[in-house]
């Protein structure tokens, strides 16, 4: 009953059109981007140049690792009626708070990865006790705390980059480099794993369907004797985690921890905008991780598919403006469809 209503749901609602836009892109893309219209190249080059060229496709796969984490995180925000916008600065900190202990410490870089994670809870807790204890609202509390967590990022090191010195830290800069068939890194499908993961935990267990409720109807959610501030410190620290997580998985691939370099490509606005497009609720209480992710391929590919055809990169940021803003006048539709229905009944 739960697998067919979740299929059905997943057809339904956004994912199911954004699905079907995705294939159509990737086709067009693949066999604009590989020349055979032009002549001279066989039409079995449509799967091997171009766009499906095994280089562009791990390029896109890397790219997305930190986008897919730091969405299973936003996105169950999101559905619980919160915002984190903190999340790209939060990666970017733990970035070069591991590397730096990387340089002045001779501890295993396991262990380093441990405090990191754990400095990265507390940041979380941080956001949790401006918006549970001091009734912040939790766009301005984590928008202000993306400007603490930036400065602390160039106030470290005087702004400069730390390079990751692979004979101290070997096993963590590999974490980077298994790829599968040539096309599919390892750090990606267990970002897919993630994504598994998190989403049989919203739709299968009594917490995921609370994080619903509270989204929703939090007057309703503590009437039926759940915790919304629990949840919602629940959340936030699991949002900086995954953010942790992502930055130091970018940070072994380029060996490299930047003060501006996570936060130049924004991979957090990237992440709303799929969440939100892919029918996760701006307002709380509705959507999925599957939808998410269909929105955020669709985005990448949108994205390689103007570099492959030689476009402007100011077209690229006009076009993801554009479809944020779109997606969420979509978002209010549907709540107020959802509302009107509601009131009806």
């Amino acid at each position: 009953m739960h697998k067919a209503s979740w299929y059905r749901r997943f057809f339904r609602d956004k994912a199911g059109p954004l699905l079907a836009l995705l294939v159509v892109m990737m086709i067009i893309t693949m066999i604009i981007s590989s020349g055979v219209l032009k002549g001279g190249k066989p039409w079995t080059a449509v799967f091997t140049d171009g766009f499906m060229a095994s280089g562009n496709l791990k390029q896109i796969f890397y790219s997305m690792v930190i986008q897919v984490l730091m969405m299973c995180g936003i996105a169950m925000v999101l559905i619980g009626g919160n915002i984190d916008l903190s999340v790209g600065a939060q990666a970017t900190l733990a970035t070069m708070i591991f590397a730096n202990l990387i340089v002045i410490t001779s501890l295993p870089w396991i262990l380093l990865v441990v405090i990191t994670l754990l400095v990265a809870a507390a940041l979380g807790l941080i956001n949790t006790l401006l918006v549970n204890v001091l009734r912040f609202p939790a766009f301005i509390a984590t928008i202000g705390m993306a400007s603490v967590y930036t400065g602390l990022c160039k106030v470290m090191n005087e702004g400069n980059n730390v390079q990751i010195i692979a004979t101290r830290a070997q096993g963590y800069v590999n974490l980077g480099k298994g790829v599968l068939f040539d096309r599919f890194p390892v750090i990606f499908l267990f970002a897919l794993l993630l994504v598994i993961v998190y989403q049989f935990v919203l739709s299968y267990t009594a917490f995921g369907r609370g994080i619903y409720m509270s989204g929703g109807n939090p007057s309703a959610a503590r009437l039926s004797g759940l915790n919304p501030n629990r949840s919602r410190m629940l959340l936030f620290i699991n949002n900086s985690v995954l953010a942790a997580v992502g930055g130091l998985l970018w940070t072994a691939q380029i060996k490299l921890a930047s003060p501006t370099a996570i936060s130049t490509s924004a991979p957090d606005m990237t992440v709303i905008s799929a969440s939100i497009l892919g029918g996760v609720s701006f307002m709380g209480g509705a959507g999925h991780l599957g939808g998410a992710l269909v929105a955020l391929l669709l985005l990448n590919v949108f994205d390689n598919m103007l570099r492959v055809l030689n476009v402007p990169d100011y077209w690229t940021t006009f076009a993801a403006g554009f479809l944020l803003v779109v997606a969420l006048i979509i978002d209010y539709i549907s709540a107020e469809r959802r509302r009107k229905a509601l009131l009806a009944r």
